[in-house]
């Protein structure tokens, strides 16, 4: 299913605080911005944490407290996804984007799938604070979100940037067309300049396909061609033409080869602390 037809029910935000969830808030809040969307925001309080006695909840609640007791810990929690919803309802009445934000409590991924239902794209950090300045890790919570997650998604980087050029991986197939799709809209709407890139295993025949049937939806657009191992191609790319996000359709392998090496998706977000939206 394409993103046009995913219900236009806006955009989620997933958030933390945590300077990952903070950058995939600022891409999300530009993405409604130019699509006319809503953002609705969303912070769990983590049961497992706050409720289990012998549960370790420091690296995710800041300031290094002690509390008195679990219902202590409990509002100290809330105070903290008070803080991280406001600072996203800032974001969004600057750049005139309505908004409104929910906290629940509970299993983090249960509640992001069930909520991110109702939503047309989930933005999301790839790590929480316990994590902070770890550019290859991805958090816990997040890879139960992603492989389970049957809609598009934003993933924030390591800082927040304002998305002037994209990069698209583009292959031809049902998903990598959504992605175009993505990439034409946002095309339009930031306005961003969009480098298309094609990787081919052997010759370029397809690739040389691919890329066409790209640049007649895009129109202008800057077209690659590579030949090599997809994520090492697309994350080389990305650092040579100084892109603000990439955009790709999800590549579905084998779920043994998948838990042996990890996605696409995986690597590339192992390998560049770029924003990430996969269709």
């Amino acid at each position: 299913m394409t993103e046009e037809n995913n219900g236009h029910n806006g955009i989620l935000v997933a958030q933390d605080g945590s300077p990952a969830a903070l950058a995939a808030a600022g891409v999300a809040v530009q993405i409604a911005q130019s699509r006319d969307w809503p953002v609705h925001g969303l912070y769990v309080v983590d049961e497992a944490l706050a409720l289990n006695t012998y549960a370790d909840f420091h690296d995710e609640l800041e300031g290094g407290r002690e509390p008195a007791s679990r219902a202590q810990l409990l509002s100290w929690f809330e105070a903290q996804g008070e803080a991280a919803l406001r600072l996203l309802e800032s974001r969004c009445q600057a750049a005139g984007v309505p908004v409104s934000t929910e906290i629940l409590a509970g299993g983090v991924p249960q509640m992001v799938l069930r909520e991110s239902e109702q939503a047309s794209l989930l933005a999301i950090g790839r790590r929480g604070h316990g994590h902070e300045g770890d550019a290859p890790h991805l958090g816990r919570t997040f890879r139960s979100v992603a492989h389970h997650l049957h809609l598009p998604m934003l993933v924030g980087g390591g800082e927040e940037r304002t998305v002037h050029r994209l990069l698209l991986a583009y292959d031809g197939s049902e998903y990598a067309r959504d992605a175009l799709g993505w990439a034409a809209s946002l095309q339009r709407g930031l306005p961003a300049e969009v480098v298309v890139l094609a990787v081919q295993e052997e010759g370029q025949r397809r690739a040389d396909e691919w890329l066409a049937e790209a640049q007649a939806q895009l129109g202008e657009c800057r077209c690659l061609r590579r030949q090599g191992q997809l994520a090492g191609e697309i994350v080389q790319v990305a650092r040579e033409e100084t892109v603000d996000l990439i955009i790709m359709g999800r590549h579905r392998h084998a779920a043994l080869l998948e838990w042996l090496t990890g996605s696409t998706m995986d690597r590339v977000l192992q390998e560049i602390d770029l924003p990430l939206l996969v269709a």
